[in-house]
């Protein structure tokens, strides 16, 4: 079939050496179908893990140990991944984890998989096998959980923000049954790890589906379901009024706000040193153009996009001003350290001759800023 021929050669080379025993399944079936770019292919077989590992073994390839236990080998080929996954249907959950049963049947395999469109296998030559229609939902943009919607759910609570993030990419419109499970577990999201909540919320914010993503968020926001993850309520206004922006900034503006508790955040969101520093940042400072004398210009635009989408009125020339920005501080630590300062007054002198500087528009060269800590070192 034609799907077949759009499969890069190390996956062709798993299919020659399981054969009739292995298939594609799950989202590089799905994306392959709507003719979109896949990073990932993971495989489902029939073979148990050490049965994996030995047909790798035999045909030179590296094989890691991924998740063993869950049935889950990955084969290296070319330096790329590609886990290949016992079937098996999920026993004894607890709504965070599963105790695998090992099966036979891709069937059983597939129920166990959260939505239609992701429960979608191919063979080697292309062949689709659809056990709950999943091609159909696909084609009409409906994501919809296989089989009994909270009993998938309660399988694992991350589902409920999976069921956003995938109603937002692949979804034209939200399947109620969904969305009514959703909201009778939603207290269960408690009990998630912050950081498995991270990346999923991540990846909802990350979509590029502007208008859709707003219409999600204002559904976890009006059925209080991101009451369950985040103490502060979503800045969707602030979120509608952004442009193009990156990711931190679009999660920032999302979630922070005058009325934030910052500790509260930093624990909800599991953010990084790196993102409390930036955070900290937006939170302290007022948009200024001299800020650039002492901060990247990056994180000085940032800094002016998240005040325009609080709705504070930001210049235009202003952003074009520090998009355009170049210029370098003339100055070095040795260079002041000619001048006599010594030990915190460099620092000091630096910072005001940075100053200096910015008030003439970052146009001084070198000489007049020395001038200028001449005169500054009289005055201390």
């Amino acid at each position: 079939m034609e799907l077949g021929k759009k499969f890069p050669s190390e996956v062709k080379k798993i299919f020659s050496i399981f054969g009739d025993e292995i298939r594609l399944v799950g989202g590089s079936v799905r994306d392959l179908l709507l003719k979109k770019k896949v990073s990932d292919f993971d495989f489902a077989t029939t073979y148990l893990p050490q049965e994996i590992e030995k047909i790798l073994k035999k045909n030179k390839i590296k094989s890691v140990p991924t998740g063993k236990k869950f049935g889950t080998i990955t084969a290296v080929i070319n330096g790329k991944n590609f886990e290949i996954t016992t079937l098996r249907k999920d026993n004894e959950t607890d709504g965070r984890r599963c105790k695998p049963q090992f099966v036979d049947d891709f069937k059983l395999d597939a129920a166990r998989r959260d939505f239609t469109i992701n429960g979608l296998y191919s063979d080697a030559e292309g062949k689709i096998h659809d056990y709950f229609d999943g091609i159909s939902d696909l084609k009409k943009g409906k994501v919809r959980f296989i089989g009994d919607a909270k009993k998938r759910i309660e399988e694992d609570f991350l589902r409920i923000l999976r069921f956003f993030r995938f109603s937002c990419e692949y979804g034209k419109s939200l399947d109620q049954k969904g969305l009514a499970a959703c909201i009778s577990l939603k207290k269960n999201l408690k009990k998630l790890s912050r950081e498995r909540i991270r990346q999923e919320f991540l990846k909802l914010i990350a979509s590029s589906k502007k208008d859709r993503l707003i219409a999600i968020l204002k559904v976890l926001k009006s059925k209080k379901i991101a009451d369950e993850i985040f103490s502060s309520p979503l800045d969707i206004s602030a979120f509608e009024r952004l442009g193009e922006v990156g990711l931190k900034l679009k999660t920032t503006i999302l979630l922070l706000n005058e009325n934030t508790d910052l500790t509260n955040l930093v624990r909800e969101i599991c953010a990084t040193n790196q993102e409390k520093k930036y955070f900290k940042f937006l939170i302290s400072n007022q948009p200024k153009l001299e800020l650039l004398a002492f901060f990247t210009k990056d994180l000085v635009l940032d800094l002016h996009l998240f005040y325009a989408a609080k709705g504070i009125k930001i210049s235009q020339n202003d952003l074009r001003f520090i998009h355009n920005f170049s210029a370098t501080f003339p100055l070095t630590g040795a260079d002041v350290i000619k001048l006599g300062f010594k030990g915190k007054e460099i620092g000091n002198a630096i910072n005001a001759a940075k100053k200096f500087w910015a008030e003439n528009n970052f146009l001084l060269n070198k000489n007049p800023l020395i001038q200028f800590l001449k005169t500054y070192e009289n005055q201390i």
